[in-house]
Formats: C-alpha cells, structure tokens, sequence
C-alpha cells in the first residue's frame, strides 16, 4: 500500500470503531526520540520519517505536525500523500489540541494508544478536548498496527552488553540504592521507570535495539527493597546475568502488565514519571488500586551529571574523535577534486573511526550536506538525494561516534573553494555565537533558556536567525539527545548544573543555497565563587580546528580572535602527536594564529 492508501484503510478503521479522528505521534511505549521499526507507525501512516512529529487523521484532513527542522525535507517527504503539513511555532499554525477542538463537535472521539502518550502529553489533550465535550477513546490494538498487518517489524532482538563501572563509575546496585533511598523519602513503596536511556544507566547496560542509541527495550520496577526489569530473557547471556546485581529480578517484557496490576492490587502508593511513563501504565496501576505519585523522575538529572570517570571517559572518546575528524578534513581536502559524493563522506568518516577499538558505531545518521542540502537542517542523504560534492561550494557534516566510554556530536562548515561575502559574514556570525556562549561565566541555577540568546545575538544583530534550539544535553556512551536541560528558545527552565555536557550549535540557514552550523560539546564546570555566588562555565570537550577561509577577521573582537587561537592552540597540542606526517603537517597550518 502506498500512504494514501493506508490513510484510507485507517479511515475505514475509524468509521468501524466511531472515530471522527486519530493520532499517530512518533513516539513507542517508552516516550522515545528514535525510536525502533516496530513502533514507526509515524513513518508507516505518512512516509515522513523524522525524529519529531505527529500525524492527526480525519474523514476529510489529515496533517503533520512538525517543528522547523523539518520545514524543507516534510514537504518533500509528503508530496503525493494527500497529507498537508503544519508548521509548528509560526505564529498563524495551531498546535494539535486547539486544532482538534475546533475542528470537532461535542460528542466527537478521537482514537489514540495509550501505550504511546505520555501522563502528560494525554493531560493535555483531555483538558483541552474536555471542555468542548470532545472524548478520547483509548484503543488496544493501536489501529495502525491493524493498517501495517503482518508486515509490521516485531520486536528487536539484539542481545546486551554490560557496560563496565571502570566506564560507569558507580555500581548499578549503588545506583539503585540511591533509587531506593529517595523512594523511602517519599513514602513511595516503589518507581516504574520507562524511559530507555534511564534504565541502560540504572543497570549499566547497554543494547542495540534502536538505531544509534545503546539502549535496550525494557521496562523497570524499583520496589524498596529490591527491583525487576522486564526484559526479552534471550538478550541476557549468562555474562550479562553474572553482572547483575543479586537484588534485581529478571522477568519477560510482556509480564509488565501484571507486575503493574499486582502492584495496584497491593494498594501502593508508585511514582511516576509524568513525561517518560504512558497513560498505559498509569491505567494498569490506578485500574487494580495502585495510588500515584506523579511527579518528575530523579534520574533524567542524576544521569546528566557525569560523574570523574564518566567524564574522564567523554574526554578521551573526543581525542579520538578529534583524531578522526582531522584525518576526514584532510582527506577531503586532498580529494576534493577527483569528484566525491555526500555518502562518500559518510562512509570515510566512519572507517576512520572505526580504526579505534573503542568504537561501537555511529551516534546518530551522519548528515553529510553539500550545497542548498546544508539548509535541510536534518538532511539524510541516502541513494536518491546523494550528489557529488565538488571543489566549490559550502559542505556541512554534522556527525558522531558511539565508544565504549563516551559519545560525541561534532558540526563542522567548510568552503571548498573561496567563499562569497555573504557566506564569511554568515559563518562568522554564527561562529562569534558559538564563541560567547562558549566563553560565558553564569551564575549556578541558570537555564538554557536564560543563555540561548547569547548565542543568537550576533545573527540578530545581522537580521538573521535558526530555527532550532542551540543546545541539547549528551549522553556518556550513551543517547546523544539527553534531558533534562537544553539550550533553546523554548521554555524549558531547567538549571544546568557541574557536569552536565552538551551541544553549542548555533546556525543559519539559507534554503537552496547553503547550510552553517558549528558545533561543539562542552561540559559544565565551575568557574569561580564570589560574593554573588557560585558560577558556572563551559570547558569544550571537541577537538577539530574552524574553517578559517569562511572567517571573516574583521568581523572578530580581539577577544574573539584569542579565543579562537587559544582553542587551536589546545586543538593542535592534543592531537598532532597522534597524527601521521601529512595529517600533522595540514593541522599545524589550519590552527595557525590568526
């Protein structure tokens, strides 16, 4: 079937169960980004396939929601498909809650899978569709699973690996212990914890069941005096078992229905994550008699701040991958003009981090963007879109390596022949931003939202702006997007705190033309105690030099400048002992002073 043909069989679907709509976000049964096939129903019903958005279906619309990210590649994606996009955050486009109460009368349903919202995310729609006597309808079996049929993926089955406390630093029974200790304080008797990220920290495991990110599909009980993950059995060889810790019970995936019931049926009192556990989960345990605490999980935070050896680890995973990235830059250089392609790069990038042991794999798709495809801000090249790259022109690579101890996420801009006015002062602006938000002293309990326009200052001061955030947390060897903070326009007030590590990445964007975007990781460190207060500052953990032909000199502050020599300075004393004569020679060159 092609989309509009699905599109039509699940119409039909909601005429049967008296459905005047339906939802399809992209999110799985453990409120993840990325998400793995099984759950892709997202991708399935429309044939976008990004890692953010929602598909909403009636008898005569159906649409995408979708942030900025994705203004150029959804339309490409939806062409034919009969569904129009809505671009979320432009002044004049309605979110789906309103849109849905608008667009619907009073005895109206909507059909959703509980399984696939969040606590907070069903919230929403219930207050907003309540009112307007809009009900929602609860459906197990999601009717897209119905469209997909047997040609649905089941479920991943790549087996998990311990990941060690000499990378961890902390024990997973300390971990739990500090678990259990904060259950005692609350008076819970246990936590349900679905995110998958937070259960591959609490264990100290790591798996593959979803592309780029090391986590396993599981679900996690910790009671007060002891825990169970629910599992696929077959996953854990008899190493792994020997690992665990003598307290946790090892249970099949699918009995987590019954754990939760029976919890209920002991009339606990069971906190809940609001944004990370399902309306799914909630219904199991309030169902059978179970009381909810429903409040923020400690462990999103717990997680972001790294502890010595987990930053000890993120740091040597960068060396490495600065190693590999200097050795990219070259060989592009050298080879420029012999007619690459954007999937060479991809391909390049990887063999030459592969050529460490550490390495397990790429973070995320290597976006490898040549020309007007740098202003895709997500852009995947693959077979169909892949060009050839040649000795002119903007190239952006946006790329990252999975390692044993730690993960990165590194943006660099290049002009492959002299570049145009326009581009050097766009490079340069967003550069002079990637700058002072990295060099910026701000008093502890500061949030992203607080230092975003740091970074966007010398755009505004240009006319110019991007639309996506400028910052996002990284996991230590683990998700390369990780809460509970971020660096963006948006309101999330969560302070930043000493050893959280994240992204400065900064852009501009001209669509047909070209792509800019710098990015570096850096983590969180103490800067100084004053009378004021405690400050916190940025030490950049990335090592790769900026491209100086796209720098425009005039444009840098003297304090820009020694910025920018004291980084390569630092970039080219880390890594060019580690390099062959060729590679060593072409880094002293592009860390020269400026």
């Amino acid at each position: 079937m092609n989309v509009p043909e699905r599109i039509a069989a699940l119409r039909a679907l909601m005429s049967e169960n008296n459905l005047q709509a339906y939802l399809v976000p992209s999110a799985d049964q453990h409120q993840s980004e990325y998400v793995a096939e099984t759950w892709q129903r997202r991708k399935f019903i429309s044939g976008f396939d990004g890692s953010a958005g929602a598909v909403v279906v009636t008898a005569d619309h159906a649409g995408l929601w979708t942030d900025s990210r994705y203004f150029v590649v959804a339309p490409q994606q939806l062409a034919g498909s009969g569904i129009e996009l809505h671009k979320q955050g432009e002044a004049d486009v309605e979110e789906i809650e309103p849109w849905l109460a608008k667009q619907l009368k009073s005895g109206d349903r909507v059909g959703l899978d509980p399984k696939v919202f969040s606590l907070t995310g069903y919230t929403n729609l219930a207050n907003e569709l309540g009112p307007a006597g809009i009900e929602l309808a609860k459906l197990d079996p999601d009717l897209v699973e119905k469209v997909w049929g047997a040609d649905r993926p089941g479920l991943p089955d790549k087996p998990i690996r311990v990941h060690p406390e000499k990378y961890a630093g902390q024990s997973a029974a300390d971990k739990i212990a500090r678990l259990q200790k904060a259950l005692a304080e609350t008076g819970a008797q246990a936590q349900v914890l679905c995110a998958l990220d937070e259960i591959a920290w609490l264990l100290n495991l790591r798996g593959a069941d979803v592309a780029y990110n090391p986590v396993f599909i599981a679900y996690v009980i910790v009671y007060q005096n002891s825990a169970s993950v629910f599992v696929d059995p077959a996953k854990l060889d008899d190493q792994v078992r020997a690992g665990l810790p003598s307290q946790l019970k090892v249970s099949a995936y699918e009995q987590i229905g019954q754990a939760l019931k029976e919890l209920g049926e002991k009339k606990a009192k069971v906190w809940l994550d609001p944004t990370s556990c399902s309306r799914w989960v909630a219904d199991q345990l309030e169902s059978s008699g179970a009381e909810l605490q429903v409040k923020a999980s400690r462990l999103p935070g717990w997680k972001a701040a790294k502890n010595e050896v987990e930053i000890a680890g993120m740091r040597a995973a960068h060396l490495r991958d600065g190693l590999a990235m200097v050795g990219l830059l070259y060989w592009l250089e050298q080879n420029v003009a012999q007619g690459l392609t954007e999937l060479d790069i991809v391909e390049k990038i990887k063999s030459l981090r592969s050529q460490n042991k550490e390495f397990i794999g790429s973070s995320f798709g290597t976006i490898s963007a040549y020309g007007p495809h740098g202003a895709i801000v997500h852009y995947r090249v693959d077979a169909e879109s892949n060009v050839e790259i040649k000795p002119e022109g903007i190239l952006l690579i946006d790329s990252g390596g999975q390692y044993q101890d730690g993960t990165t996420d590194i943006t660099r801009t290049l002009a492959l022949a002299e570049p145009t006015s326009e581009q050097k002062q766009a490079y340069t602006a967003v550069l002079k931003g990637h700058l002072l938000l990295t060099r910026s002293q701000f008093l502890k309990g500061a949030d992203g939202y607080q230092l975003d326009v740091l970074a966007r200052a010398p755009l505004w001061a240009l006319g110019l702006n991007y639309g996506h955030g400028t910052g996002h947390g990284v996991g230590a060897a683990l998700c390369v997007h990780e809460g509970p903070f971020q660096v963006s326009h948006r309101k999330v007030l969560v302070p930043m705190q000493v050893g959280n590590i994240l992204s400065i990445e900064p852009g501009f964007y001209k669509e047909g033309e070209f792509g800019m975007r710098i990015e570096n990781l850096a983590l969180v460190v103490e800067k100084q105690q004053t009378e004021s207060g405690t400050f916190l500052g940025f030490e950049t953990l990335s090592l790769c030099p900026y491209h100086r032909s796209l720098i425009d000199l005039e444009l840098l502050s003297s304090q820009d400048r020694r910025q920018v020599d004291a980084y390569h300075k630092r970039v080219h004393q880390a890594l060019s002992g580690k390099l062959g004569q060729a590679e060593a020679g072409w880094l002293e060159q592009a860390t020269r002073p400026l």
